[in-house]
């Protein structure tokens, strides 16, 4: 039986190499599976390190982050990469897409490293290109722009490009860092309607993090770091 529960923070501290003040000291957060969560917070407020340290790019100092049972912090980095590979779909606030690869090898990334992403886009029968264009239509992207590089595209097709390469082999997380800053009002709803919907339909727990109190009417639940952080309430050291 699949747990219900995707992330489990427990008694979190943070603080960056040869900083003295502490970044994050979070006593407990948890997502469960299919939850749609909007954290939010003022720049340098932690939120980029939060998710760093959720996808097990860093490591606590002490307390523990579980992701899908799994405590981040007793892993190898080897282990954490393949966890984060095998179950973690991001959108980046830069996209970070390769600029000579065409749109549709862009998306099947992901199923270049990991094996369960791969057998996963193809549970039903469907081909793995076939996956990648069904997630490009659903995310609106024409047709004629699948096999241009990505640098061909405007910063709006950019966006889709990357939610269907986070989106594809139906990770049990998508975690999206500011994805919809550089867009406008109208195109930034338009997106996160799509983006939550194709999530929706993957079953996918979604961790969005943003600036902009805006976005919140999207979600089901609303967290402030600042007010989740005990650390937020005297002098921090998030940015570095």
């Amino acid at each position: 039986m699949k747990s219900e529960t995707v992330v489990a923070i427990t008694d979190l501290v943070f603080r960056w190499p040869r900083q003295s003040a502490v970044c994050l000291d979070l006593p407990e957060l948890r997502l469960r599976r299919g939850e749609h969560a909007f954290l939010h917070g003022p720049s340098g407020c932690g939120k980029s390190t939060l998710l760093s340290l959720v996808g097990g790019v860093l490591v606590p100092g002490s307390g523990s982050i579980d992701l899908l049972g799994e405590d981040l912090g007793r892993l190898r980095s080897t282990q954490r990469d393949r966890l984060r590979a095998d179950h973690i779909g991001f959108v980046f606030q830069q996209f970070n897409l390769v600029p000579y690869l065409p749109v549709i090898d862009n998306v099947l990334l992901p199923c270049r490293f990991s094996a369960r992403r791969r057998e996963q886009a193809q549970a039903g029968g469907a081909s793995l290109r076939g996956e990648a264009e069904r997630l490009l239509s659903h995310l609106d992207l024409a047709r004629d722009l699948w096999l241009r590089p990505a640098t061909d595209l405007s910063v709006g097709q950019q966006q889709r490009v990357a939610a269907a390469r986070a989106l594809i082999g139906h990770p049990e997380l998508l975690i999206a860092d500011e994805p919809t800053s550089a867009l406008d009002a109208e195109r930034q709803e338009a997106f996160l309607d799509l983006l939550l919907r194709e999530a929706n339909a993957a079953g996918s727990t979604v961790l969005f993090v943003s600036h902009d109190r805006r976005l919140a009417s999207h979600f089901v639940r609303d967290l402030a770091l600042p007010a989740l952080n005990r650390a937020s309430h005297g002098e921090t050291a998030c940015t570095i």
